[in-house]
Formats: structure tokens, sequence, C-alpha cells
């Protein structure tokens, strides 16, 4: 079990972000132990992963849309029909999924322009250690 500083620790997200995810309902209520909110690993992997959507840019109206409906295997477990729930998120996730594609290909534009840059200046630097030989 974990105590909230160390899930902050492993996982780079302020115990403040933390308890306020928990405040709006994007994590569920930890476990307790002498008052103090425990985390275990299924805690700290479903942290991680809601941290992820949000990092890289999902709105935290559809992270909240994404995890409403609490964890798919406990319910399932109980015999319930979860076929519009995984449809749900197969949307999210697919329009996610999307929008990172794109930011990918964006990404690799502004890299190549950057390596292009670089290569420009390494250049001139080259000319200019050349031309300082010459007068030398």
């Amino acid at each position: 079990m974990y105590s909230i500083g160390e899930v902050s620790k492993l996982t780079g997200i302020s115990a403040f972000t933390l308890r306020y995810y928990e405040k709006i309902g994007l994590l569920p209520n930890p476990q307790r132990q002498d008052g103090k909110r425990r985390y275990d690993d299924q805690d700290l992997r479903f942290i991680r992963f809601i941290y992820g959507l949000k990092h890289t840019g999902m709105k935290l109206e559809d992270i909240a849309t994404f995890v409403e409906d609490g964890c798919l295997l406990v319910q399932n477990e109980k015999d319930i029909d979860i076929t519009d729930t995984l449809r749900k998120r197969i949307e999210i996730l697919e329009q996610h999924i999307g929008q990172l594609e794109q930011q990918m290909k964006q990404l690799e534009v502004v890299k190549a322009v950057a390596k292009d840059k670089r290569n420009f200046y390494a250049n001139v630097l080259k000319e200019q250690a050349s031309e300082a030989v010459k007068d030398v």
C-alpha cells in the first residue's frame, strides 16, 4: 500500500492534484488506514493511466466520461451488461488516438525543421572554423 506522498513521487502527480481528481470523480475514493489515503498497485496503474490521458491532452470531461461507470472488471464479475460502456470507452479512445496521431504528425514536422536548423548552424560553424584556419 502506498501513501499519497509515495504515489505522488511514483507518478509525478502532486498530492494536491490527486486530491482534486478524487474530488471531481476522476479517481475513486481510496482506501483509508488511520484516516490516511492508501493506494494499492491497481490504484497506481489506474492513476498512471488517467494521468497519461490528461498529459496527452484529453479533456478532464472526456476522462470523467471514460471513468464514470467505474471498474468494468468488477462490474463484469456481477454479470452486468457493460456493452454500452465498452462502446463509449472505445469511442473516446479512438477520438483521443486520432488527436494523438495528428499531434505526432505535427511534432514530426517540427522535428524535421529543428534538425534542418541544427545542421545549418553546424555548417556555419564549420565554415567559420575553416575561414579562421585560412586566415592564419
